[in-house]
């Protein structure tokens, strides 16, 4: 993996950070770097002839979003398996290929956004001349976003419509709102180096998801029925959120809230159907998740999970595991 020195003028202008430019011209490199900027997968070179490979990469981490840009030299046949973690949702700036997730197949092509089955497995095919600018969506801060307008769990997987029209209300302000992104970080690298700023973009794709682009919650969320989120809970989810590694316990929360323990868990039980404990919990979890994912396979897991405020290493390897499917040190070495 190198850094590329030359960039043409059409992928310059939709690379989420050129600070992070790559090219590899061997599969395994560039299953690697697409798979720590994108999602891990399987990549197959499609048309069989002997030549070399070209890949190049970019991507930008905002934390529950990241933007990557991928183009290869030829042919490509991507297997991501069944992406439950996270919604990618593709945007084609050249080229055509093709989505296949489950029964659904769709075309990749500039003329629409593609998002991929969180649900089922994920094949994508890319030609020689496909340029790819991909968003990788957190989805359990999607979920919980849902659940939070909706006053309630969900109780069906999220799912969207695997196709929109790139004219769409939600197609342009999608194109407008990357190519935003793309343009501040070539011209104004400083402006992102905030994590707050950062933040504030996720939460902007994600309001802009959830509102503009279609999902069997759509309906619900567009007919208003939900309840009145107190005060208090509202506060409290934000606290969590902002002192994840320094959070201790729930009448800590309360009492930085200016509530008694009791009122905080009665008002998330109503709106969350949980505990306090239990979404401090799975924002631990999916942080951690979050964090194994993106670390060097060198790095010590112990280590990030104080990063995140988990200190009891042995219960919480368990909770990873029953939600995760494996362990955290299989995480970090990639083995998912």
């Amino acid at each position: 993996m190198h850094e590329l020195a030359i960039v043409d003028a059409v992928a310059a202008r939709h690379l989420p950070s050129p600070q992070t430019v790559r090219s590899a011209d061997t599969l395994d490199e560039a299953t690697d770097v697409v798979s720590r900027n994108i999602y891990p997968h399987r990549l197959r070179v499609a048309d069989g002839r002997s030549r070399n490979l070209m890949c190049l990469t970019s991507a930008l981490d905002l934390g529950d979003c990241a933007l990557g840009y991928v183009q290869y030299g030829f042919d490509v046949e991507i297997d991501s398996g069944v992406i439950a973690d996270y919604l990618l949702v593709k945007s084609t700036i050249s080229g055509r290929g093709r989505v296949t997730c489950g029964d659904e197949i769709a075309t990749t092509a500039p003329t629409s956004i593609v998002m991929t089955s969180m649900t089922h497995a994920t094949l994508v095919l890319m030609s020689a001349e496909c340029r790819h600018l991909t968003a990788r969506i957190c989805r359990k801060a999607v979920e919980q976003r849902i659940a939070e307008k909706l006053g309630r769990r969900l109780t069906a997987p999220l799912q969207f419509g695997m196709e929109v029209a790139s004219d769409s209300d939600f197609g342009l302000a999608w194109h407008q709102l990357l190519a935003h992104l793309c343009q501040l970080s070539a011209t104004a690298p400083k402006a992102l180096a905030a994590a707050d700023v950062r933040k504030q973009y996720s939460r902007t794709m994600i309001e802009l998801l959830i509102h503009g682009a279609p999902h069997n919650y759509s309906d619900e969320l567009e007919r208003g029925i939900t309840q009145a989120i107190p005060w208090y809970v509202r506060r409290a989810r934000a606290y969590m959120h902002d002192h994840l590694a320094e959070v201790r316990s729930v009448a800590e929360i309360a009492s930085c809230v200016g509530i008694t323990p009791r009122t905080l868990q009665n008002g998330f039980r109503r709106v969350f159907n949980m505990t306090p404990a239990e979404y401090l919990r799975d924002i631990r979890i999916q942080a951690l998740h979050e964090a194994l994912l993106r670390a060097d396979p060198t790095k010590n897991v112990t280590e990030l999970m104080q990063d995140v405020g988990i200190v009891n290493f042995g219960r919480y390897a368990h909770y990873y595991r029953a939600r995760m499917g494996v362990t955290p040190s299989e995480t970090l070495r990639g083995a998912v």
